[in-house]
């Protein structure tokens, strides 16, 4: 298990509830490096959740941000 701070990048999204899955699955099928992601906040029926993914590829973390931001 790796430490947060052991990442180069990290990217903090909000997305609503049932929101997480797509993007899971789709980091799963197309980074190339090694990535995480920590929940902030829980998603509800009212509000968005906070998440933030971590990553070792400066080129993971740009595809993610111009697919998911």
């Amino acid at each position: 298990i790796r430490d947060k701070e052991s990442f180069a990048y990290a990217k903090e999204i909000q997305k609503p509830w049932g929101g997480l899955d797509p993007i899971l699955d789709w980091c799963k099928s197309e980074l190339t490096g090694d990535w995480r992601w920590q929940l902030v906040t829980v998603s509800s029926d009212i509000s968005p959740g906070r998440y933030i993914f971590f990553f070792d590829s400066d080129r993971d973390c740009f595809a993610f941000t111009l697919k998911w931001q």
